[in-house]
């Protein structure tokens, strides 16, 4: 059982919060069309759109006061940071501004060319970094079932980046084949651990910084509506009261972390696909104001359970609080 968070803090005179961790969509495309995520309903989907210079150099100039206490910093949020062809240069300027931080980039392998890999390995070698690679699937029918990608080329491109590596570089695989919320199992925990001890011997891959994950989806605070594959049947809904009269609810998304959109609005969390909560934008004030505005102090106090929140406030249907 996780030890319950500590009380989310209330602005106050000079008060900041304990920001560690930033995500950052620098445009609004995926090429996946997974079945446990609902990118393709999505906002930013139907808006789609691409950051502007000035936006990026904005959030990271307003990322500095916070500077000493960020760990890591994500330049993808519910997209694909791949097929921005600007990506490389960004995780060059997020190390020239944050030397100390870890970048962690999430793909889901289409896109992880030979040329896309020596460009990651160029910019990201001698740092702290993460390379995640989401690979749900234990054979093509399950891969190609949730992903709607091309299993051959995006299992060759993880190859091939593994035997670039040779162990150099921190690669985690991730492979999410059952439900955190609902009945339902596309593949094991076992199945995809021995899935990939068996890729790993018959490719003969260094297995040094290579970690394989094994974990459970979650139905992103119960946002699938389409029908497509059964998506809206791995809805749970509301999971918790929020609220007066509720045991006091937290989120280290809320205070430790910050996630910007391609347009520099920002957003609850990586849960929040159809935007229902609206937040400023960084073109609206500086992320010091964002954080004694009272549109922070509101959603705190939402999500808290200090005030009254819509009957299916995001948080209520969330089963993954933290991410």
């Amino acid at each position: 059982m996780r030890t319950p968070l500590p009380m989310l803090e209330l602005p106050r005179d000079r008060w900041l919060p304990p920001l560690k961790y930033v995500q950052i969509a620098t445009h609004s495309r995926c090429n996946a069309d997974c079945v446990f995520c609902p990118y393709i309903e999505s906002v930013h989907h139907k808006h789609p759109g691409m950051m502007t210079d000035e936006t990026w150099n904005l959030i990271l100039d307003n990322l500095v006061p916070f500077g000493a206490g960020l760990k890591k910093i994500c330049p993808y949020l519910m997209q694909e940071p791949l097929l921005d062809k600007s990506i490389y240069a960004k995780i060059a300027q997020i190390y020239e501004r944050f030397p100390h931080v870890t970048v962690e980039i999430s793909t889901n392998g289409a896109a992880l060319t030979e040329q896309a890999v020596e460009k990651l390995f160029v910019v990201m070698g001698g740092r702290s970094h993460d390379i995640w690679v989401s690979h749900h699937g234990i054979d093509r029918e399950t891969f190609e079932h949730i992903m709607q990608i091309n299993y051959q080329r995006s299992t060759e491109n993880l190859i091939r980046m593994l035997k670039m590596s040779n162990g150099r570089y921190n690669i985690k695989i991730r492979g999410a084949g059952k439900s955190k919320a609902v009945n339902r199992t596309f593949f094991t925990r076992e199945q995809y651990v021995e899935y990939w001890e068996r890729t790993f011997t018959d490719h003969e891959i260094n297995r040094a910084n290579v970690s394989v994950d094994a974990f459970e989806f979650h139905d992103r605070a119960g946002s699938l509506k389409r029908e497509d594959r059964g998506a809206n049947e791995l809805n749970q809904g509301i999971v918790r009261q929020i609220g007066p009269g509720h045991r006091p609810f937290s989120c280290t998304r809320i205070n430790e972390w910050i996630h910007f959109m391609h347009d520099g609005r920002i957003r609850i969390c990586c849960m929040d696909y159809h935007h229902e909560v609206q937040l400023p934008s960084i073109h609206d004030m500086s992320l010091l104001d964002y954080y004694h505005s009272p549109a922070y102090i509101g959603l705190v106090n939402c999500v808290s359970g200090r005030t009254e929140s819509p009957a299916d406030f995001i948080c209520k249907r969330c089963t993954s609080p933290g991410g």
